[in-house]
């Protein structure tokens, strides 16, 4: 197996009846701010859910940062600016499910 070198953390969210899609993008928006005021965030990327399985539990927006160490990571969730934005995006979420893992590309 390969040795990973990018931790994705992905952060999938439901938000509650009612935002719009002006509020929506603003979320959008400030989460991504996030990779220019944080250290070690290496990558954003973003986007709704359109799978046609049906199993999304509700959840509509997937988000994914990747770092390239635990420390890195370590440092981003209790940043001031995160935990700013985790407190003030919690006005619209509904839930919210977060998995870190070691991004592999191949099986030996």
């Amino acid at each position: 197996m390969s040795d990973p070198t990018k931790l994705r953390h992905i952060v999938i969210m439901q938000f509650k009846d009612g935002t719009s899609d002006a509020e929506l993008a603003t979320i959008t928006r400030r989460f991504l701010e996030l990779q220019g005021l944080i250290p070690g965030i290496e990558d954003f990327e973003f986007g709704s859910n359109n799978s046609p399985e049906g199993l999304s539990i509700g959840l509509t927006h997937c988000f994914t940062l990747t770092f390239g160490s635990f420390a890195a990571r370590d440092a981003y969730l209790p940043h001031p600016d995160h935990k700013a934005f985790a407190e003030w995006v919690g006005t619209w979420v509904e839930q919210v499910v977060v998995v870190d893992y070691w991004a592999h590309s191949d099986i030996e």
